[in-house]
């Protein structure tokens, strides 16, 4: 489970953030955050068991005062709305690209701002209107298995393409602290630790720190390799969205293209309610004893929908969310919370 809350959408940034600090110091930054995130989410637990709570909130807030709690929900906010944006980005550069390359007698088709929409409403919309993200596991398992199919298109296709690019392996490049926070972005799980951790039969610290050691350990393998042919094989080049380096017609990409469309579809749920508790909790919509009215419900759906796809058909830029979000709420996330409590 904490493998595939880490090797998510962020993976396909990695190679330019590979591109973004140079190769070799790519690398190295990449093994620096495996090891913070490994510390980081161990580290969780021995907190939590010491003060007896075993959520994220109440570890902020118990560590960091009421500021803490109220510092987490913004930062939950803003690290679940940046995860939105760029997944609307994604759907923005896929989506209205398949239309277009097989469907061309249908123009409208291939306008990504109209498809974007179109999708969004019809799709995406009626999926965050339940309360509870419980009711969609089926989709997040569906959109869980469509990830390795969109790595693997890539694994088998980039190498092709490698001829055409140059690679410099020992430069440094010209934006490693952004780098760090795509790749911070890429990593972040913590939120994640305690529901993981009380899903354990074995809840000893002991057993918690194998997991935590094993499930970070395969995530960079998976990530680093797909980072690393990502960039090896189209260098300098390497866009924030590695699908956009492709020729539209390869039909294999075309495949992963595919599975990352539908896959982003259905992962927008997954970071959109962690953003609306976040909002519901701060406005005082939701606490221990109540729970929004429908009206309230819907009406901060409805609005919060509307602003996250607006941004996401408007900004191109997929590795400035990366490292925005990244370098500000993911290192809050998942470093400065973990620290301060342990």
């Amino acid at each position: 489970n904490i493998v595939n809350a880490t090797v998510g959408a962020g993976v396909i940034g990695l190679p330019f953030a590979i591109m973004l600090s140079g190769f070799t110091f790519g690398l190295s930054l990449a093994v620096f955050v495996g090891i913070l995130t490994y510390v980081a989410l161990y580290s969780l637990v021995p907190s939590g068991k010491r003060i007896g709570a075993y959520t994220f909130a109440s570890l902020a807030e118990h560590s960091m005062g009421r500021f803490g709690y109220h510092m987490l929900n913004i930062m939950l906010f803003a690290q679940s709305a940046g995860s939105c944006v760029s997944y609307f980005i994604l759907i923005a550069d896929t989506i209205p690209i398949l239309l277009g390359l097989y469907f061309p007698q249908y123009p409208i088709l291939a306008d990504r701002q109209i498809v974007t929409v179109a999708v969004s409403i019809l799709m995406v919309y009626p999926l965050n209107l339940f309360r509870s993200i419980g009711a969609l596991a089926a989709w997040s398992a569906f959109s869980v298995l469509l990830l390795p199919v969109m790595i693997l298109t890539v694994l088998i296709r980039a190498p092709a393409y490698a001829p055409q690019h140059d690679a410099p392996l020992f430069t440094i490049g010209q934006d490693p602290f952004g780098a760090m926070g795509i790749i911070t972005f890429a990593f972040v799980c913590t939120q994640v630790g305690f529901s993981n951790f009380l899903s354990q039969k074995n809840q000893s610290t002991s057993a918690w720190s194998i997991t935590s050691f094993l499930s970070t350990a395969m995530s960079f393998i998976i990530s680093i390799m797909f980072a690393a042919i990502g960039y090896l094989s189209f260098g300098m080049d390497v866009n924030p969205n590695i699908f956009a380096n492709f020729p539209a017609d390869d039909n294999i990409i075309n495949i992963g293209r595919l599975a990352l469309g539908v896959s982003m579809i259905l992962t927008v749920p997954m970071a959109f309610y962690p953003a609306r508790d976040a909002i519901q909790k701060t406005l005082g919509f939701e606490s221990a004893s109540r729970q929004p009215t429908f009206f309230q419900h819907h009406v901060v759906t409805l609005i919060m929908f509307a602003f996250f796809l607006s941004l996401g058909i408007n900004i191109r830029s997929l590795g400035k969310v990366y490292s925005l979000v990244g370098g500000i709420a993911s290192s809050f996330l998942a470093y400065i919370i973990p620290g301060t409590s342990y």
